[in-house]
């Protein structure tokens, strides 16, 4: 474990810095896919580093305040259908069972503690999870989950492109989320793109763009390290490879301490 601390250490010093995140509707990917079994390439922006940057249409978010940007991309292999991707969307309950690795506590924890799916914009509307056919409407549905430090935050969830070969699918807060009566992140200031493309046979291609909004004050915001990790777990977890991966992500952006 401590060689993973010090890995990762050394990639968030050591380095270049990246433009701006490109999903695959814009063009090239940045950062870039990496080779089958590799390491994602994981990029990490925070807002002073996007000083007029917007989201490309082709994302259609309806873009306000951006704290956080995270995106990996990868190459991995998977032998079933793009149902089969779906389905890990589709069953919400499971959710809990995606961990992460938290360099401020040097252990593997749960990414979610709790998930479900709604039937409103409630989270005590509880249902079963969706099915695949119902996600293939290409409908928003509603879902809620909940981490360590956040919990019962309600999501919209919507397949934007479903083909055999392909498969996007966007996620954003419902509804604005408020700690103690206060503020912190307005509806849809907390956006999730997840993108599969198959490339050829059983090579598909993987990128995942997380984007934060928030109120807070920029002094409170987690390090690039902990928005990595939680990109590289959500990617994991939805291309079906194993969560409990012991090598680092490859940071591809990152400020020294000493810039900051």
């Amino acid at each position: 474990m401590i060689r993973i601390a010090c890995a990762t250490l050394l990639i968030l010093t050591a380095l270049p810095a990246l433009a701006a995140p490109v999903p695959p509707c814009a063009g090239a990917v940045d950062p870039a896919y990496g080779a089958v079994g590799e390491q994602p390439n994981v990029a990490v922006w925070y807002a002073e580093d996007l000083k007029g940057w917007q989201a490309p249409a082709c994302m259609g978010w309806q873009q306000s305040s951006t704290d956080a940007i995270a995106a990996s991309s990868a190459r991995f292999r998977h032998a079933g259908s793009v149902d089969d991707l779906l389905t890990r969307f589709a069953e919400v309950s499971r959710y809990t069972s995606i961990p992460y690795w938290s360099p401020n506590n040097q252990e593997w924890r749960l990414l979610i503690h709790n998930a479900s799916a709604l039937t409103g914009p409630d989270q005590k509307l509880k249902r079963e999870d969706f099915t695949v056919a119902e996600l293939s409407k290409g409908e928003p549905v509603l879902l809620h989950m909940g981490g360590s430090s956040v919990n019962n935050i309600v999501y919209r969830m919507e397949v934007v492109e479903r083909t055999p070969d392909k498969l996007t699918v966007s996620l954003e807060n419902a509804v604005a989320l408020r700690v103690l009566g206060i503020p912190m992140m307005k509806e849809g200031a907390g956006q999730f793109l997840f993108a599969f493309e198959r490339e050829s046979g059983d090579v598909w291609r993987s990128y995942v763009l997380v984007r934060v909004g928030s109120v807070l004050n920029v002094l409170a915001r987690p390090p690039m390290d902990q928005y990595a990790n939680r990109a590289v777990a959500l990617y994991r977890y939805f291309a079906g490879l194993p969560g409990r991966d012991p090598m680092p992500p490859n940071l591809l952006r990152a400020r020294q301490a000493a810039e900051r």
